[in-house]
């Protein structure tokens, strides 16, 4: 027994004496994983800012051009964060092709003309309904956008460019000088990588770019997400891939794949560059997508795209749109003035702008928006009816109240026995994204036929099948638009004595006629003498009436020109939406 309690001690006591050593090389081993991983992010974050050099350079040297040259200079050589690259060689290297690079002679013009090239490039419209509904619409409305999403220059970057070897081809020697400069940085780098025991598959070759700008060539939107997932193996390292593969989601409806792969590339591409277009429109899809799934986490998400980059127009707006659906205003109007104050989209962003004031309902910001003319002249009538109703008759500016009685006027019509009215307005009315129909007060007239025209538009109504073909119309008219998710309106018409006075005088031999007055059927001269214009007098918007006073405004630019007017087919009828 005695023995048996002298074998107990003894091993308690090994124990005892073996816990520290054990102890100790437990924290060894913890110590050697966080600096395995800690190195392992380092590898990481070298490759990932060699990808990014190795496409620049390849970009330049693929096409040769001062537009591609000034794009890869602004948007990554000069943007990229040096911190990531530990090694004088290399960042000796890479200052001498900045300073290579800022040798080559580019115009202002030039530089103008690429500027305003990339813009045109990757404009397009957001959709007016998306600031026009605000904060009011239900997600579901907004699909299409959400497939969409924010654009960014990455999108834009692999358009194929076309060439001018006159105007843009860089002087020859310059190149190849720039080129030699460019071989010895990678060369350098490649050695950077080898030392730091960078895996081989980590890095791109010139091979791996020409497969994947062919892979996003493809138009179809699954067979180019076939064709990028097979380049995965060797793109693990360059964020692009990642961006392209979630966009690609994106656009197929799939928001679950594409919200995992843009929180994927924010782990791999955040803190290579000082303003961040990619990540800063990947936050934005992002929160558009957490929008569409009332996820709590949207509005943060789209916040941190402010952080990233804050000069792209689009994730601006996205996420200006987000941040005021769950009333951040100020966040919101700080990303859409970043837009308007480096005149980036000014046209959607100033849109933007008015109706976040008005779904705020902050009445002293928007008139103070809408006292500025050239503003007023940006936003669609519908979303300025709107602010028009917040504001009421008596705070309504007086650049805004002349914006909506002088863009909109009526002419009635005789063709044979039948009368019709004409209606010509603004292309900021939207009338081919409403339901229209005019009445005299005994008749209803009803939408016959339309043609745009480069400065308005020209509705043609004719009488519906319970009204009389025939009658005088009157002194008043009365215009119904419905536009989608926004409330009736109801717009009454005058008829203009002054007009009619004065178009005798004008003798009508140039064909000239007051701003946003339709095309008239050839008629006698008498007739012509004798033509009736009616101008807005008041609009009324789910209870609000303005009274305004009828004008033709102080440009009359608007000529007489075809006077047919398309009859009613698939080709040229407006779109005419069912209103829930």
């Amino acid at each position: 027994m005695k023995s048996v309690f002298v074998f107990l001690i003894a091993v308690l006591l090994g124990e005892a004496f073996a816990a520290p050593a054990c102890l100790a090389q437990l924290l060894g081993d913890s110590r050697e994983d966080a600096g395995s991983r800690e190195m392992d992010i380092v590898r990481r974050k070298t490759a990932v800012t060699l990808n990014y050099c190795r496409a620049a350079l390849h970009r330049i040297r693929r096409t040769g051009t001062k537009q591609v040259l000034y794009e890869e200079q602004q948007r990554i050589l000069n943007n990229i964060d040096l911190n990531q690259i530990d090694d004088p060689e290399v960042i000796a290297l890479y200052r001498s092709i900045l300073d290579e690079i800022g040798m080559v002679e580019i115009s202002d013009r030039e530089r103008t003309v690429i500027t305003e090239g990339f813009r045109r490039g990757v404009q397009r419209k957001m959709g007016t309904d998306l600031f026009v509904m605000g904060a009011q619409a239900a997600t579901g409305q907004v699909g299409s956008v959400i497939q969409t999403g924010a654009s960014s220059w990455w999108d834009y970057r692999n358009n194929q460019l076309r060439r001018d070897s006159d105007l843009w081809a860089v002087e020859k020697t310059q190149f190849q000088s720039l080129m030699t400069r460019s071989s010895s940085f990678l060369d350098s780098f490649w050695k950077l990588s080898r030392k730091n025991n960078i895996p081989d598959r980590w890095l791109l070759r010139d091979q791996d770019l020409d497969q994947l700008t062919e892979a996003m060539a493809l138009e179809k939107p699954e067979v180019r997400l076939r064709s990028l997932k097979r380049l995965e193996r060797f793109m693990e390292c360059y964020p692009p891939y990642w961006y392209y593969v979630a966009r690609t989601q994106q656009q197929m409806g799939d928001g679950e794949g594409a919200a995992e792969t843009f929180r994927r590339l924010t782990e791999i591409g955040r803190g290579h560059f000082r303003q961040d277009d990619m990540l800063a429109s990947s936050m934005a899809n992002l929160s558009l997508i957490q929008e569409s799934r009332r996820d709590p986490e949207a509005p943060e998400t789209a916040q941190l795209a402010f952080e990233y980059s804050t000069r792209n127009w689009e994730a601006n707006l996205v996420c200006a749109w987000i941040l005021g659906r769950h009333k951040r205003y100020t966040a919101a109007e700080e990303l859409i003035l970043c837009n308007v104050d480096e005149q980036l989209e000014t046209d959607q962003s100033s849109v933007a702008l008015a109706s976040l004031y008005y779904h705020a309902g902050d009445r002293k910001r928007l008139s103070g928006l809408l006292e500025e003319p050239e503003m007023v002249q940006r936003i669609p009538i519908p979303a300025l009816l709107l602010c028009a109703k917040l504001l009421g008759a008596d705070e309504l500016p007086a650049s805004a109240s002349q914006q909506l009685a002088s863009t909109l006027t009526a002419v009635p019509r005789v063709i044979g026995r039948t009368s019709s009215i004409s209606v010509a307005a603004a292309p900021g009315w939207k009338l081919n994204d409403a339901e229209a129909s005019i009445s005299d007060g005994l008749r209803t007239f009803e939408y016959s036929g339309h043609r745009d025209l480069q400065d308005r538009v020209e509705v043609s109504f004719s009488p519906s099948l319970n009204s009389p073909p025939t009658g005088d119309p009157g002194s008043s008219l009365k215009l119904v638009l419905h536009y989608p998710q926004t409330p009736e309106v109801q717009i009454t018409l005058r008829e203009d004595p002054q007009a009619a006075a004065e178009e005798p005088a004008r003798g009508r031999q140039g064909g000239l006629l007051p701003a946003f007055v339709p095309s008239l059927q050839r008629q006698s001269a008498a007739q012509e003498n004798a033509v009736r214009i009616y101008r807005i007098s008041e609009i009324e918007v789910a209870g609000t009436r303005l009274s305004l006073r009828p004008g033709a405004g102080p440009n009359e630019r608007i000529r007489a020109e075809r006077p047919e007017i398309s009859g009613l087919d698939d080709d040229t009828r407006p779109r005419l939406r069912e209103i829930r």
